[in-house]
């Protein structure tokens, strides 16, 4: 199952999007735009759009925060280990190269109160954006810029009064226990994932069903299947 077009959930609106531009507006459940004009409703088209409607605002908002709550574990747990570490100009450094990297991946998934978008996707690729894209890219990052705290940590200490010494060995082992905890939360994400997906894909399956019936009562919705089945 597959959502084609990209969505904004809000209180009062859900938005249908597709390159940037909004095509079809639903208001309060029972109001509808498409390519900016008002459609007028029957009373049984009124129902089902309320039944899309509401299958989306229970729907697409969990599916948004299971992919921002990975990200935001990944995040947490990296800036964790800033903390302290350094002087406050390379922390604040290591930080913006953490979110710079983070800021490509979060375009597909954004979540702001009680607002919420979800680009064009399926289920398996946000799988696939657990398992094979966020957790090697914050695997790479831990290591690349946590080996950077703990080699400027090093450097000072061993010009230090005190003479400490620190091996790489001991370096990369704390450097890798923090990956661990990473990695065991995206893990647990992704797991959510697994176990929620045939609720899931239920849910899409009887979201599409009620968007083919209004599609065969609106024709204006034709050109736009917004849930459907990857073949």
């Amino acid at each position: 199952m597959a959502f084609a077009h990209g969505i904004i959930i809000s209180p009062d609106q859900i938005r249908i999007m597709q390159n940037n531009r909004t095509h079809v507006q639903i208001n309060a459940d029972h109001q509808l735009f498409v390519r900016g004009e008002w459609v007028t409703l029957e009373d049984d088209d009124t129902l089902l759009l309320a039944q899309y409607s509401q299958g989306l605002r229970r729907f697409v908002p969990e599916i948004v925060s299971i992919a921002v709550d990975g990200v935001e574990l990944g995040l947490s747990s990296i800036e964790a280990m800033f903390s302290g570490i350094g002087s406050q100009a390379q922390q604040a450094e290591w930080r913006e190269l953490v979110r710079e990297t983070t800021f490509q991946w979060m375009s597909r998934f954004v979540r702001s109160n009680d607002h919420f978008y979800l680009a064009p996707q399926s289920l398996n690729e946000l799988d696939y954006f657990l398992h094979d894209e966020l957790k090697p890219q914050l695997d790479n990052l831990a290591r690349h810029t946590v080996g950077a705290v703990w080699g400027a940590l090093r450097d000072a200490l061993r010009h230090s009064d005190s003479n400490f010494e620190r091996s790489d060995n001991q370096d990369w082992q704390s450097v890798g226990q923090m990956v661990d905890k990473i990695n065991l939360g995206l893990d647990a994400k992704a797991v959510e994932l697994e176990e929620k997906s045939a609720l899931f894909c239920q849910r899409m399956q009887e979201l599409d069903e009620i968007e083919k019936q209004l599609q065969q009562r609106l024709p204006e919705l034709k050109r736009y299947d917004v849930v459907s089945q990857k073949q």
